[in-house]
């Protein structure tokens, strides 16, 4: 009968030693493959695109936008540029102007634009970021533009960069 029990807890450990060895070795070959298949990409990270621009400007300024990852199909980036307490005393509300859309299929690359600012007041200060948009959503933001800008953002959109701050510094 010892002999039976014995017999079991051999067989046993066998099999534990044997399972552990074939998911080491199963584990050793599926991440030290020798194929040429391609690999899926990975998905981006925050942010997909880097925005840049001087923190002090005139009546003009450049800013670049790193796009380290294009929008999927079905989905723009759009640069925003966010005025703050915009209007007269009492009726102060933000402005959201929309430019620089980027589309599925763009090129990772740094793209640079210049901006016109000469009819905001010295001192103002704006907010530039992208955001993602479907297409409902794009369709939303353009219809309502007041002028070239929105007094919202549609709901659900969201931030794919960093912000910085531009003051208009100078004439």
């Amino acid at each position: 009968m010892a002999w039976k029990v014995n017999a079991a807890v051999g067989a046993a450990i066998i099999g534990v030693v044997g399972a552990v060895s074939a998911a080491f070795i199963n584990g050793w070959f599926s991440t030290h493959k020798t194929d040429d298949k391609p690999k899926p990409e990975l998905s981006c990270a925050f942010p997909a695109v880097r925005v840049d621009a001087p923190n002090q400007v005139g009546g003009t300024y450049e800013t670049t936008a790193k796009l380290m990852c294009p929008p999927s199909e079905g989905t723009k980036y759009y640069l925003i540029s966010q005025m703050d307490n915009v209007g007269e005393k009492g009726t102060e509300h933000p402005m959201f102007c929309p430019r620089d859309p980027i589309g599925p299929g763009a090129e990772k690359k740094t793209y640079t634009s210049e901006r016109d600012i000469h009819s905001s007041p010295v001192g103002s200060t704006r907010s530039l970021y992208y955001v993602g948009v479907n297409d409902d959503q794009e369709q939303q933001l353009l219809a309502n533009l007041h002028d070239t800008c929105a007094w919202s953002l549609p709901a659900g959109v969201a931030k794919v960069s960093n912000t910085i701050e531009v003051k208009r510094g100078w004439e």
